[in-house]
This record gives structure tokens, sequence and C-alpha cells, in this order.
């Protein structure tokens, strides 16, 4: 490991040796040798993934054993890929392999893309053309087939969805283009590599496949940890969207004439039995028709039962949601489970009639292009088996461990219903799938503790019997920026609080003219954190006027078009800016150097109290006789403050201001919790008045002339 520091400053103009990466360095190594599990919170700046990158690279090589890596993000994902490996095969003195390897979605079906171009099955030409014209120029350079080096959207995104690798429509080794298939060259890779770098999502893919997914692995690290919980609760779970059952349908029968079984049909004219076969097909295409008519009604139906939203005007992306309970079921539940019984029986009978056409074809054709679409058709067949019992178990809410609610958006109505079903506590899973199995798994993230304590991280994950039996080792490493010269976080005390409805007119007259008065004054280079996009978008308007006169631009999420990153991008590029964003915007946004000089957090980020899942974790723990605020909010809330103060401070050079305007940790019993938890910044309450000229003499004296 020494020869290895060495050579990283031999390497690396700009390294620095770090006495926080190098406790973590020892921290992960202990862990993987000595057997145990660990979790480690490594503040920005550390270097955390060479943290755990050259351990585990060190651990895996000497032992012969795999590690594996999870991300939660791409992004982070492919800066590991980009970045970082590329770094360590020049630093390390031996050789070792790591490979990429994501869900399965993420690679392109050559066999499919091939049926599709020769067929052109497109829906809208124009837009499929594009969107395969690009593919094919895409073709001539990609190495991995991966869609994230398309960037598509929209229908470019539907188009996607009927082209990607799927293990469903496998062909294997019987496939032409096997030797050339993204996919599998992927997961050849992984199982030739000492590292594999993965993401959460196809960890439990690969937990739900019963290890079919992923090469085999002994030890574990998880990046970003603080999302494990979450990705567990929605694999573990059910989720089921409208479109994912219409587009199913739809890749069947587009109408009797086209789509996949119309196409078949059309394939085999020649056959023999084409005449008994086209007319199996004919068959089945009113069944289609027919759950897609009962699919619609019961959607339109279940969108009737979500509650009238008096803060959603029709025009608004407003989310509304509903949880459902065995013991209290809406009053037309029977007439919607008897859909839900006919949408059950028609899905099984179109299925066991495809079924029959299939086989029967199969034992009689031995043709490519035949077998090609009875893959693609199996594949749609067995989709739709699993939506009919995916259905079945969300219409039954009969499992007291798992909470049930629906969501959709004021604007696309019941085509945006989505349904859930998910585990209230997945604690008992994950010590079961994980750190049960697992000889070693290594946990970080920037925000694991709260209040300077693992506790809440403890219990959700379901580490307590490893922290009793002596197999948890906990670190927490100080980030290595000195954060009372470089961030001063300001709080106006007597600004107003919001009580109850979110448009308190006073408050947000208050913040407009603040947060104009504090943008003037660092010349825009400020980013705005909600937790309501509804009270973002009542501050764009007025706060737009108030800038306009200045020279300062304004950028809102939801409001201007463009992803988070196009937002991102175009804050950093443009001079002076301030950019309003909500949950998104909170992590995982890198904006170093003086592009982001103020912070301003409107509000704490607790979850909704009315959320379905908070609502029945916090049952579950009054029936614990435990204080679900306190046990749960305050710490989940804190995790997402540390995230969004994050945002300010990248790098040592970083100065800047973060203005908390809720009032309550100065005032409430819990504030302490959120500031004691921040990693020391310079803190000052003070009358709103007095802000800007506060702000305006901290940003102008040098770090070390300071008070």
């Amino acid at each position: 490991m020494d020869q290895v520091r060495e050579n990283l400053k031999d390497t690396l103009d700009h390294y620095e040796e770090r006495e926080a990466q190098t406790q973590m360095f020892s921290s992960v190594r202990q862990a993987l040798d000595e057997e145990k599990h660990l979790l480690i919170e490594a503040g920005t700046g550390t270097g955390k993934s060479l943290g755990y990158l050259l351990p585990a690279i060190y651990e895996s090589v000497k032992q012969e054993q795999k590690v594996m890596v999870s991300t939660h993000t791409i992004n982070l994902q492919e800066q590991l890929r980009e970045r970082d490996i590329p770094m360590l095969t020049q630093v390390v003195p031996f050789p070792f392999k790591a490979a990429v390897f994501k869900g399965r979605g993420h690679y392109l079906c050559l066999r499919k893309f091939e049926h599709k171009i020769n067929k052109r099955e497109f829906a809208t030409p124009k837009e499929d053309y594009f969107t395969a014209a690009q593919m094919i120029v895409w073709l001539t350079q990609t190495e991995t087939g991966d869609d994230e080096e398309l960037n598509l959207s929209g229908r470019g995104g539907d188009f996607w969805e009927t082209v990607q690798s799927e293990s469903e429509s496998c062909l294997g080794r019987s496939c032409p283009w096997f030797r050339k298939c993204f996919y599998h060259r992927a997961k050849h890779e992984a199982g030739l590599s000492d590292i594999v770098i993965t993401n959460h999502s196809k960890l439990f893919t690969d937990v739900k496949a019963a290890h079919q997914l992923l090469p085999a692995y002994e030890s574990l690290v998880i990046d970003e940890a603080h999302h494990l919980e979450d990705v567990a609760g929605k694999h573990l779970g059910m989720h089921m969207k409208y479109f994912t059952l219409v587009h199913t349908l739809t890749r069947l029968f587009k109408d009797s004439r086209n789509g996949q079984l119309p196409m078949l049909r059309s394939q085999l004219s020649g056959h023999e039995n084409s005449v008994q076969w086209g007319s199996m097909v004919d068959q089945m295409f009113p069944l289609a028709v027919e759950v897609k008519e009962l699919w619609d009604r019961m959607s339109d139906a279940l969108f009737g039962l979500l509650p009238e939203r008096s803060d959603a005007s029709p025009g608004e992306t407003g989310q509304f949601s509903l949880r459902l309970k065995a013991s209290q079921k809406p009053a037309k539940w029977q007439e919607l489970q008897d859909l839900e019984n006919q949408i059950y029986v028609t899905l099984g009978d179109l299925v066991r009639k495809g079924d029959k056409l299939l086989l029967e074809v199969k034992e009689d054709q031995d043709d490519y292009q035949s077998d090609s679409l009875i893959t693609d058709i199996t594949g749609l067949l067995k989709d739709l088996t699993t939506l009919k019992e995916n259905l079945r178990f969300f219409m039954r809410m009969d499992d007291a461990k798992t909470v049930y609610w629906m969501e959709a958006s004021g604007q696309f109505r019941s085509k945006s219903l989505q349904l859930y079903a998910v585990p209230v506590d997945v604690s008992a899973q994950l010590k079961d799938l994980f750190f049960d199995k697992k000889k070693s798994v290594v946990l970080t993230s920037a925000t694991l503790s709260v209040d300077k304590s693992f506790q809440f991280m403890i219990e959700q994950l379901g580490l307590q019997e490893a922290s009793e039996n002596n197999r948890l080792l906990t670190s927490m490493l100080p980030s290595p920026f000195n954060y009372r010269d470089q961030a001063l976080l300001v709080i106006p005390r007597d600004f107003p609080s919001v009580k109850g409805s979110v448009g308190d007119a006073h408050f947000v007259n208050m913040l407009v003219r603040s947060l104009a008065e504090t943008a003037i004054a660092t010349r825009g280079r400020m980013m705005v954190l909600f937790t309501s996009y509804k009270m973002l978008r009542q501050v764009y308007d007025p706060l737009k006027e108030a800038l306009s006169g200045n020279d300062i631009s304004l950028l809102g999420q939801g409001v201007d078009s463009g992803s988070r990153s196009k937002l991102t991008r175009r804050f950093q590029d443009a001079k002076a800016t301030v950019l309003l964003g909500t949950s998104s915007f909170w992590e995982g946004v890198d904006i170093p150097g003086e592009a982001l000089t103020c912070l301003a957090i409107v509000r704490l980020p607790f979850q909704p109290p009315n959320h379905p899942l908070v609502e029945a974790k916090s049952e579950l723990l009054q029936e614990q006789k435990k204080n679900p605020f306190m046990k749960l909010s305050v710490p989940q809330a804190v995790i997402r403050f540390k995230q969004g103060f994050g945002r300010l401070v990248r790098t040592a050079k970083d100065r800047g201001i973060v203005i908390v305007y809720d009032t309550r940790v100065i005032e409430a019993y819990y504030g302490k919790f959120f500031l004691y938890s921040l990693p020391g910044p310079k803190m000052e309450h003070m009358l709103t008045e007095q802000m800007v000229p506060r702000i305006t003499e901290w940003l102008e004296k040098p770090a070390n002339e300071q008070k």
C-alpha cells in the first residue's frame, strides 16, 4: 500500500496525501481481511472511491476472490470506470482486472435491433427513423452497447425498450449475434475480473433471480449506502405503472395487422398449417383488446379513488397519492376486484393460447426469423404472466408486512397511475441476504451518521446482530476541508415560519425579497433548495422579476426545460445565475469552484408525514413503543440536510455561504441534531436585515482574516 501511495504522488500532480484517506485504506482492508462488516462515513474531499477501491483490489488479488462494488447512481459508476480504475491501473504494482456490469436493460440486443430495422416496424416513422439512424452511427463506435452513451429521451426511450436486452427473450448461444452480444460480453468480462462495479438495483435484481445474474462474490463494497434501504424496498416489493401493461400488449398487437403476433402470422403464411395458426393469432387479438379496455376502466376507477388535492390545479404536475389498507377498503373495491379478476382470467386465456401456438410452431419450424420472433413473443407472454400476478397481489392487500399505495399526477391522470406494494421494514431481509451470507460488507457514504452516531443506519439496515457480535466495525472520517474558514452558515432568526399551508403569502414575499438581495450581493452563483415543487413555482416569477434589472438570470427545475444535469451545466456555464431545485438537487450535484458561492435551504427536508411508506414505518415504530418523529423523521431529514449542505464545498479552495431560512434549527428541541451533524462550519444567527452586509463582508475578507 505504501508503494501505491508513492506511485500516486509520482503519477498525479495534484495528489496530496490525506490522513482521512489513509485511515480509510486501513479500515476497509481490516474489514475485508478479518471478514467483518464496516460502516464508514467519509466526508467530501476524503477521496472515498480510491479509499475503498485500493484495498478491494489488494484483497481480491491476494485471496483470488472477487470483490463486488455497488453504487446508487450510474454517474458514480461511470466516474469509477472513466477516472478511478484507469488511474489505479497505472499505480498498482501488479496487474488486476476491473469491469462495469449494469442491469441487462442498459445493453442493446443486436438481434432485436436487426429485426426492428429490417422489418421497419416503427410507430411514428420520423422520430423512430431518427433514433435508429443515431444508433447505427453509434454502433460503429461503441464497445459496450450501453444506452448511457446515447442520452435517449422521450420517444427515443420508448424505442430503446423494444431493442434492449432481456432475459426472457434471449436466444443465448443459439443467437447468430451471440459472439458479438454486448450483454454476454459484459457478463463474461465481469466473470474474469477481480473487481466488478455494479449498482444497487442490479444487486437486488440478482438476489431475486437466485444469484444467476452477477458472478459469485463473498465481499461487497456499497458506496452511496444511505440509499440502500430505499432501493431494497423498491426491489423487494412490487411497482407497476399503467404503461407497463399497455406497452407489453401493444408490442404483441399494435392492431390486428401490426405487432409481433401479426408479424409471426405473416412469416408463417406459406406453411401448411398457416391457416390454423393464423386463426389462433386472430382469436388472441380480441383478448388483447379486451384486456386493454378492462385495464383502462380499472385505471380510471383507481385514479378516481385518489383524493382531490386542493393545492394542485388541473394543469399542474401535482402528485396525488393514496395509501390502501386491507382493513379500510374503499367503498367500490369489490367492483375493482371484479375488474381485476376479468383481467386475470382474460390475460390467462391470452397467454395460454399464445403458449400453445408457439409450442406448435416451434416443433414444426426451423427458421431463424421465426425463432427470433418466437423468443420475443415468449418473453412478452412471460411478462404478462408476471404483471397479472403482481396486479392480483396488489388488489388482495393481504400481506400485513407490506404497505400498499397508488400515485398519479394531476396532469396525466390515470395514464400516470403507479401501484406500489413495498415491505415496511427491509432490515431483516438485508440481514438475511447480505450480512449473514457475505464474509464482509463495507458500507460507505458522506452521510451515514446522525448526531455523530451510526445507530439509525444500524437499525435501518439490519446490522444490530453484527454490532452485538463484534462483527461490525465503524469509522467516522472527518473531511480534510477547513469548514470553519471555508463555510459560513447563516440563520435569519426573525424569519417567519411557514404555517400549515405551503403557500403562505407572507413567507413567500419575505423569501423572494431576501433571496433577491442575497443574489445581488453574491452576483448570482446561488443555488436554492426547496422541499416542495409548489413553493418553487410560487417563488420563480417574482424572483425572476426582482433579479431581471440586475442582469442575474434564473433557472428553475421543472419550469425551465432540461434534465438535472443540463440545468447544472447551464448554471455552471452562465456568469450570474440563480438555480432553484427540489428533491434531486439535494444530492449528487457537483459544482466545484466559484460557480456556486451561496446555498440557500428554504425548509428542513422532512419527508411528508402522510407519505404512505413514512406513515406505515411510523405505525410500526409506535407498536414498538418508539417515537417515530425522533426515530425516523428527524434522522432521515438530517441525512438529507447534510447532503444538501455538501453541495457547497467541493474542493479545498471553495468558499461560500449557506443560509437556512427554517428557524426550527435554532428554535425547536431537535434543531441541534441538524446543526451538530454538519462538519463544523462557522455558524451565526442574526436579523434578516443584517444578513446581506455580513455575507458581503465575509466574502470580501480572505479566509485567514475572518473573525
